[in-house]
């Protein structure tokens, strides 16, 4: 595994910063691999309590027996610490100069052992966020924890990913279902499948067809082809529409099976929505936050399914896809919904799971979660 190197060339090679890409890390030493980025937990390099004491100690004795600029050319704090410290030795001796919390005396939130447990178990599994593991255990009924314990609790272990939030594009929002869709093609990706020998093996090249609703994010439909055809995807879309009803507008990018080269001109798309009576949207050149809500599902899909599974057949990756885009609709919280499923916002369909119900990368889990709080 490779070393980062600094952008800038006057700047060294950081040893403990390792790129993983397109992989998903399993095996020994896979709780510092999920940190991705992150470091081990440092040493604490803060002073002891008895070297504090002293160092006070020291500047109260200075400052009753040469005076207050004595006091302060030894430098480490200011004038009027030293006027504390010197009234709080007065009224309690040395123990009084021992360093205490300032501040809200509210204790730290301590949670018991088998919660800890149990985020670290889901950290190296699924890789969340703190804030999603927080929005996920409080809706599975599993625990109330707050996202800042669970960063905390990250940090102490060595599983923290430190980043620079990104800035954020435009945003826009439909205010109901069925308002705006959104459709993409992405690939091509290629599936090894073994010949009819056994022995040699060829790759399938396909595309990735997604059709995602702007209020909720339910994806309407997945599909994978082994061609960029207008003809197959129209009879998809048909498909959708019967089954999840007409959208009043629908937004492309401007691809060849999408938009026609021709100013003005409509291709077969462009003219099966007008005959729909629905509103084609084409999104501004190169700017891919336009249709921003299915590149973040092309994302996710990437991260949770294609860089953890391979298809060694077109069957396979259709099966795959159809159930995660179950998962994904009924039983994935979504952040940018206020961590709801996005079918509680497209039909209202409720969200009843409980533990680790119908989370793929967490399933084998479900026996050992019950035992482990049984055992609390």
């Amino acid at each position: 595994m490779d070393e980062i190197l600094a952008p800038d060339r006057d700047k060294i090679r950081d040893p403990h910063r390792r790129w993983l890409r397109h992989t998903y890390q399993e095996g020994p030493g896979f709780r510092f691999l999920a940190t991705r980025g992150g470091r081990p937990p440092l040493p604490d390099e803060r002073r002891s309590d008895v070297g504090v004491v002293r160092a006070r100690a020291r500047l109260v004795r200075t400052l009753r027996e040469e005076g207050i600029a004595a006091a302060l050319a030894l430098g480490g704090c200011s004038e009027r610490s030293l006027y504390r410290w010197q009234a709080t030795y007065e009224r309690g001796g040395l123990p009084a100069l021992i360093p205490t919390r300032r501040g809200p005396r509210a204790p730290r939130v301590r949670h018991p052992l088998w919660l800890e447990l149990v985020v670290i178990a889901v950290r190296l599994h699924t890789y969340w966020n703190a804030k999603r593991v927080s929005a996920e255990l409080r809706r599975r009924g599993i625990a109330e924890v707050g996202h800042s314990w669970v960063e905390r609790l990250f940090d102490e272990q060595g599983a923290s990913r430190p980043s620079r939030p990104r800035p954020r594009g435009p945003r826009y929002e439909r205010g109901s279902p069925n308002s705006l869709w959104h459709i993409d093609i992405k690939g091509p990706f290629f599936i090894q499948v073994a010949a009819m020998s056994g022995r040699d093996r060829r790759y399938l090249k396909t595309w990735i067809v997604g059709l995602v609703d702007d209020h909720s994010r339910f994806i309407l439909g997945l599909r994978i082809a082994t061609t960029r055809e207008v003809a197959p995807i129209l009879v998809w879309l048909r498909d959708c529409i019967e089954l999840c009803g007409r959208p009043l507008d629908l937004m492309s990018d401007n691809g060849t099976e999408f938009v026609h080269w021709m100013p003005g001109m409509l291709g077969r798309f462009g003219k099966t929505l007008r005959e729909l009576q629905i509103r084609h949207i084409r999104t501004q050149i190169d700017s891919p936050w336009t249709n921003g809500k299915i590149e973040a599902f092309w994302a996710t899909l990437k991260s949770e399914v294609l860089d953890r599974e391979v298809f060694r057949s077109l069957a396979d990756a259709e099966t795959a896809f159809e159930r995660f885009a179950r998962y994904y609709n009924y039983h994935r919280l979504h952040g940018e919904i206020g961590w709801c499923t996005p079918a509680e916002r497209f039909d209202g369909t409720p969200f009843t799971d409980r533990g680790f119900d119908n989370i793929p990368a967490l399933a084998h889990l479900t026996d050992w979660l019950d035992d482990v709080r049984k055992a609390a």
